[in-house]
């Protein structure tokens, strides 16, 4: 057995491994590699992101968060379509996410919801052709993660700076991954098959839509951190209609129970502490494999960051106001639209 090689093995066949291990000692192995990868993980995306703060600011630790997802992704997936058209896309995602959300702050909300459903929807258009691969995790993610953290002038230039060198980095990864590639499809391709006559095609707008219209309510209310409603909505929206609404249950009860899970640590621990309840968030989450037992160690790690800026009580109420309206948006624009599209294509479902 190669630790090494096992170590690249995804967390779900390593847990396999461990449930149908031959006997004790072939589980214990396979529960070591387990933790060495769940901790190496974590010491890797906080290496990434401490020095992505110290070259480019702590303000654009969301610019880091944004780029690791990238690099962490698209070492396995891609876009569906040949190599240079992939490059092509990873540039335009970075371009999208370096000036959009920016755009969208400026004009305001009413604007601001323009831009971020054409942003988002082509994010969905030309970055999700293999939906199995649920790349909209990571792409829309990054955008919303760059339009929750505003910054301006200088820091904006360093943001700038920061997703270039991002890009370039993910660029290379992805040519080093995936130079072998055999997809000799375009980007023409992917945008002379989008029809609304096909349920994929569906499903995207209305992602686009849902995560749109959750931010741009957030923002009329002038509630903090809306992103966290639209990350909500998008985690719920998956292009499997069956699984929407289960989804949106898993997404407010893993809320409930990560805020009662962090309310409870931060009464054993003194408050110099509370930092490390997002670190000891991430470990856990490299032993998830399942969307609900990940959302209370998201929250968790969304809680840890945000307490700080807004205090105890009212970050715990707006993380759980805004994951409630974003998951129920999302059920609301796939119940309407969703059946809109049904009445108007029955054939094609």
């Amino acid at each position: 057995m190669s630790f090494y090689r096992d170590l690249q093995l995804d967390t779900a066949v390593l847990k396999e491994r461990i449930r149908s291990g031959a006997g004790p000692r072939q589980r214990v192995y396979y529960g070591a590699v387990l933790t060495a990868k769940a901790v190496l993980t974590l010491l890797f995306c906080t290496g990434f992101i401490v020095l992505y703060s110290v070259l480019f600011g702590a303000e654009n630790s969301a610019a880091g968060v944004a780029v690791l997802l990238c690099v962490l992704a698209f070492q396995n997936a891609d876009f569906g379509v040949s190599l240079s058209g992939s490059l092509k896309l990873l540039v335009f995602y970075f371009a999208v996410i370096a000036f959009l959300p920016a755009a969208a702050h400026l004009f305001g909300p009413a604007v601001g919801l323009a831009i971020n459903l054409a942003g988002i929807f082509s994010l969905y258009l030309v970055g999700c052709a293999r939906v199995e691969l649920f790349n909209h995790s990571t792409l829309v993610l990054g955008y919303l993660l760059l339009y929750g953290y505003e910054v301006s002038g200088e820091l904006y230039l360093a943001r700038l700076m920061a997703l270039a060198v991002g890009c370039v980095l993910t660029c290379l990864i992805f040519y080093h991954k995936h130079r072998r590639m055999e997809g000799t499809g375009s980007i023409a391709d992917l945008l002379r098959g989008f029809t609304l006559k096909d349920a994929q095609a569906q499903w995207k707008l209305q992602s686009a839509l849902a995560i749109s219209i959750a931010v741009f309510v957030g923002e009329l209310l002038a509630l903090p951190r809306p992103m966290w409603a639209g990350i909500a909505a998008m985690s719920v929206l998956v292009p499997y209609a069956q699984e929407i609404r289960t989804r949106a249950h898993q997404r407010i009860v893993g809320t409930v129970v990560g805020i009662g899970l962090f309310f409870a640590l931060c009464f054993l621990l003194p408050e110099h502490l509370y930092a490390i309840i997002g670190t000891l968030g991430g470990l856990c989450l490299g032993f998830c494999t399942k969307y609900g037992e990940k959302v209370p160690f998201n929250t968790c790690g969304g809680l840890c960051v945000a307490v700080g800026t807004y205090g105890f009580g009212a970050t715990l109420a707006l993380r759980f106001v805004q994951n409630l309206f974003g998951a129920l948006c999302a059920v609301a624009v796939s119940f309407t639209v969703g059946g809109l599209c049904r009445k108007l294509y029955p054939a094609h479902r």
